[in-house]
């Protein structure tokens, strides 16, 4: 497990990055703890080689025998892996920029809030939206493989090549249930999906609709409007989110 979380962020994405930066920093430390036998281990044959390489032809090839080795060796060791938190960090800030015009044209009839901590959970909420359908909570998937059909089966679940995603679904539901008992208002889940292929016009599994990450602003804009919700009353709801909901990082 991640020793601690040693940079706090805000924003789009903080709290899986800082999660990731967590791990990273605990892969880089085993990392170094490896480092102090192999490199010695293979280097110091590799000098021994270089040494005898230099008497009998000249150090040129003997130094680039030994330079290759020791790059090999750090490369090997120091190799990273990407973690499915720091996937998962860039695919909610890539969903940020996409919602980001929303607000800017919007002129106060949209609010957005990113990655916010449902009270008395561990969980959050990639992204809140508000406007004049009401609350949408967006939570982002990023499921690179193009090549796995994302559908939904002859029981409405939903998935993504053979894997089922309907724990996810009941998860996005309980936590878009949780923002509306803060908010006192119906919250509406989404599932917006990076890279994957989704159907054209999207997919329903039970409440929540699943669709291409590059069409939620279409989306968004395409939903039917509730009465009341001006761009005070947005307002209101936002400053309401931003109080009960803080920042999860």
């Amino acid at each position: 497990m991640p020793r601690k979380l040693f940079k706090r962020r805000s924003g789009a994405g903080a709290s899986a990055q800082a999660m990731a930066d967590a791990i990273r920093a605990d892969e880089r430390h085993s990392q170094h703890r490896t480092a102090a036998w192999a490199l010695p281990a293979s280097l110091i044959p590799t000098a021994g080689v270089a040494y005898i390489m230099a008497a009998a032809t000249n150090w040129y090839v003997a130094s680039a025998l030994f330079a290759v080795v020791t790059a090999l060796t750090l490369r090997r060791v120091y190799r990273s892996k990407v973690s499915s938190w720091a996937t998962g960090a860039a695919g909610e800030r890539r969903t940020r920029r996409i919602l980001a015009p929303l607000v800017w044209c919007g002129l106060g009839r949209w609010a957005v809030l990113h990655d916010r901590q449902i009270p008395h959970s561990r969980a959050n909420l990639d992204q809140l939206v508000i406007g004049c359908c009401g609350v949408v909570y967006v939570d982002t998937k990023t499921w690179k493989s193009k090549t796995s059909k994302v559908r939904i089966d002859a029981r409405g679940e939903l998935w993504y090549g053979r894997y089922s995603q309907q724990r996810a679904v009941e998860t996005v539901i309980w936590e878009a249930q949780r923002a509306a008992e803060v908010l006192g208002h119906p919250v509406r889940p989404i599932i917006a999906v990076h890279y994957a292929a989704i159907p054209p016009g999207g997919l329903v599994s039970a409440s929540v609709t699943i669709i291409q990450a590059t069409e939620l602003r279409r989306h968004l804009r395409s939903l039917p409007k509730e009465p009341g919700w001006t761009r005070i009353r947005v307002r209101q709801a936002a400053l309401l989110a931003d109080q009960q909901l803080r920042p999860a990082a």
